[in-house]
């Protein structure tokens, strides 16, 4: 009977598998990844970003604009007269997550219900910049068509 020692190809192998298991746990626990979120259009001028959130209060999450940007950040506050965890399954994380505002949008509020915040958003285009119908002249004298109207 025959054997094989499969020992000098595990050892060949496993650099690799180290090598995968870093890369697979690097994008696993990528903080940019989380919160998931969703990107809604309500109607023609109107947008909202819903946000999943879940065991985030509204005490610790904040939100502000700047450089045509949103940016969204959660922190846990931590409780002094938390209980003894046997298992932890539910991850205690802090987020900061950034949205590009496109020009004319603005942020109108937000609202935290059920673990999902909902962040309105308007298109604003001022008047000078919206498109305007300009209407189609024909060959004719403008005294012409008065004389027309005259009679």
């Amino acid at each position: 009977m025959q054997t094989f020692d499969y020992s000098p190809r595990f050892r060949m192998t496993q650099p690799f598998d180290r090598i995968w298991d870093q890369l697979h746990t690097a994008v696993h626990f990528d903080q940019s990844e989380f919160p998931e979120y969703d990107l809604l259009k309500t109607d023609e001028d109107n947008y909202c970003i819903v946000l999943a959130v879940p065991g985030f209060r509204q005490s610790e999450i904040s939100m502000e604009t700047r450089d045509r940007a949103l940016w969204v950040s959660g922190r846990k506050e931590v409780d002094v007269n938390h209980n003894q965890y046997l298992f932890r399954g539910i991850p205690e994380r802090q987020f900061n997550r950034c949205f590009q505002l496109p020009e004319h949008v603005n942020v109108t509020g937000a609202r935290l219900e059920a673990g999902l915040l909902t962040i309105d958003m308007v298109r604003d285009i001022p008047e000078e910049l919206q498109p305007r119908k300009i209407e189609i002249m024909v060959d004719e004298k403008p005294v012409l068509k008065e004389a027309i109207k005259a009679a």
